[in-house]
């Protein structure tokens, strides 16, 4: 008996679609968690250093010290957001991937090994 290709591919976004959201659902309140909890400390360290720059508080190295600083926090917030994307992006790339052979295997009738699985 010939397959459905319309069928098949339902079959296969409904399966891609709620695995990536099993998968993300967790991991996008944590990103966001993570997020916002950065963001406010950078954000209130700013206002500080703002503050003692219009106060005039400041000698010029310390100046630059603590605007240093928050450059440094800048990037270390970045460089951790990036690297925690990348590792949910690769999460979601896997989990795709077995979706895929695991539709293609109910689908075919035939156990389908997920590659990098061990199976």
């Amino acid at each position: 008996m010939a397959l459905d290709l319309t069928q098949a591919a339902d079959t296969f976004v409904q399966n891609i679609s709620s695995t990536v959201k099993t998968v993300t659902g967790n991991d996008v309140t944590m990103i966001a968690g993570f997020s916002k909890a950065q963001l406010q400390a950078l954000a209130q360290q700013s206002a500080l250093v703002a503050g003692m720059i219009e106060a005039n508080a400041f000698t010029a190295a310390e100046k630059m010290f603590y605007l240093d600083g928050l450059d440094q926090m800048a990037r270390g917030f970045v460089t951790t957001f990036v690297q925690i994307v990348e590792v949910e992006i690769e999460k979601i790339y896997n989990a795709v991937v077995k979706a895929i052979y695991d539709s293609i295997g109910t689908l075919a009738g035939v156990k389908m090994p997920v590659p990098g699985a061990g199976g």
